[in-house]
């Protein structure tokens, strides 16, 4: 046990913390995540000697928390890796972890968070609470740029923009979807003045 608990002062020395990822091997092998679990499942058994050893290092003993911070992790790695925290909803890690369904979560239970962990999530690079509101500007953004180049804003159904972004696709959502639009977003839209709900109506007409 003290040899284990060892590693556990080593962790907390180099992460500052002592709430370990359920998955966390040390360079070793040694699973230390699996170990601090079997602490807290057994804390009732556990000597007074041993629990205030492990509370003299701040242990977690919320295992829930430790399944927020193993998630944090997982996500921590993956803005390391790809350079941003706009996770796929159905992306999985290569050891298994559903990371984009625990992403989505933490949007979905924002109320519930703590504001520590609010503001760990805000300083990951390219974070965002909501992404579809962050997408929809940008397609709105896209818009314009197009209109202030073409001089019109009938978008072809297969344009897209040179970083790939489908407009056209976008555009015909906005026209398809208009009763569930905002009032905002669609005066955004009709603020366009090329703009049309329906074009087909409108070639018609002419």
């Amino acid at each position: 046990w003290n040899f284990w608990f060892g590693l556990l002062e080593d962790y907390v020395d180099k992460e500052g913390h002592a709430k370990v990822p359920r998955r966390h091997i040390i360079k070793t092998g040694l699973k230390l995540g699996l170990w601090v679990g079997v602490q807290r499942k057994n804390k009732d058994d556990l000597s007074s000697e041993r629990k205030s050893k492990l509370d003299s290092l701040a242990f977690d003993w919320d295992p829930f928390n430790s399944q927020w911070e193993e998630g944090f992790e997982c996500l921590e790695n993956y803005v390391e890796k790809e350079g941003h925290a706009l996770v796929s909803h159905t992306h999985i890690t290569y050891d298994g972890y559903k990371l984009g369904i625990w992403v989505g979560r933490q949007r979905n239970v924002k109320n519930k968070l703590s504001q520590e962990q609010i503001s760990r999530l805000e300083k990951l690079k390219g974070w965002e609470w909501d992404v579809l509101d962050k997408q929809w500007w940008k397609g709105f953004s896209n818009l314009e740029k197009f209109v202030e180049k073409k001089g019109h804003a009938n978008v072809p159904k297969k344009y897209k923009t040179k970083d790939g972004h489908k407009l056209g696709v976008w555009v015909s959502e906005q026209r398809k979807n208009r009763e569930l639009l905002s009032s905002e977003r669609k005066s955004r839209l009709e603020s366009i003045a090329s703009w049309v709900w329906d074009v087909k109506a409108t070639k018609r007409e002419k």
